[in-house]
């Protein structure tokens, strides 16, 4: 897969400004003419985000669209539909062991989690994700049942 080898071998791309928007964009391009149950849910995914939460979606500095209370990045979605979210290293271990979301692609032993958004079937775990993720981010309330 291209995004993977780009992520993996070509990571410093990234620091080329404009460049992981433009990569990005491709990705959605193709999302839109190959892979359309995957558009759909990745637009279902950003309604429901818009509609249930006091968020703002503005593009991410990587490419794709983040999600953002001020200045606090709840998380992010590609072009491709992995979404990225942050919910600190207990709990990500916590959905990991449970095969709930993957590691991160690029920071796999931090505080953030990873989740392929493929068709809309995939959008109440995606949702509940995220719910996971802003109460992390903006109350700290999140507390993770992992010793």
């Amino acid at each position: 897969m291209i995004f993977k080898f780009v992520v993996k071998k070509l990571r410093w791309l990234g620091r080329i400004p404009a460049l992981p928007q433009l990569f990005d964009a491709g990705l959605l391009i193709a999302t839109m003419l190959f892979d359309r149950p995957r558009l759909r849910a990745m637009e279902m995914f950003e309604n429901a985000v818009r509609r249930d939460y006091a968020v703002e979606r503005r593009p991410h500095r990587f490419g794709g669209v983040g999600f953002f209370v001020g200045t606090i990045e709840i998380g992010h979605l590609h072009g491709n539909g992995l979404l990225d979210l942050f919910v600190g290293k207990s709990f990500r271990i916590e959905q990991i062991r449970e095969g709930r979301a993957l590691p991160h692609h690029v920071f796999p032993e931090s505080g953030w989690i990873s989740f392929w958004l493929r068709s809309p079937a995939d959008i109440a775990q995606a949702l509940e994700l995220f719910e996971m993720a802003s109460m992390y981010r903006t109350a700290g309330q999140l507390i993770s049942r992992v010793p």
